[in-house]
């Protein structure tokens, strides 16, 4: 039983890694990434990113300033018109 534990970590660790290898330098990451942050609260969105980058910077920013630009987008929408009729 506890080999078969040990073997299953591993496979699933193994396969993380594929797939986190699979996605560096892929240009749709970032929107992958983003995606995923978007399942977090903003307060959980840091200790996510720090994770997913793995240490890229550039990566990082792209994906924050999407997320800017998503919360920017939301406020925006929640907000009634300016200048209209009530």
């Amino acid at each position: 039983m506890l080999v078969t534990t040990i073997l299953m970590s591993l496979d699933v660790n193994r396969l993380r890694e594929q797939f986190d290898n699979s996605m560096k330098g892929d240009p749709g990451r970032e929107v992958v990434v983003f995606t995923e942050a978007l399942k977090f609260s903003v307060q959980e969105r840091a200790a996510f990113l720090e994770h997913a980058c793995a240490g890229d910077e550039n990566l990082r920013h792209k994906v924050e300033a999407l997320l800017r630009a998503h919360d920017r987008l939301e406020k925006f929408l929640d907000e009634p018109p300016t200048g209209a009729p009530e």
